[in-house]
């Protein structure tokens, strides 16, 4: 998962509400950590610091919406 996809995933789950408020306050503490990182390094640096917890995180909610909607239908 890039940064840019980690962003619009975050900004997918700020409108739909299936997350909790402290993953709301990680995602967007990642993202505004990368963004102090100058652009030219900040591909390195996620792949390095950020990327596999952000792929965590996205797992998980994504496995939870996949419950939510599955038990909906």
């Amino acid at each position: 998962m890039t940064f840019k996809e980690f962003d619009d995933w975050c900004n997918e789950r700020a409108c739909d509400g299936y997350w909790s408020m402290s993953t709301a306050l990680t995602c967007a503490r990642i993202i505004r950590e990368v963004y102090k990182i100058p652009f030219w390094k900040r591909k390195r640096v996620w792949n390095e610091e950020y990327r596999e917890i952000a792929e965590e995180i996205v797992k998980v909610i994504n496995e939870k919406i996949e419950q939510i909607v599955g038990e909906a239908e």
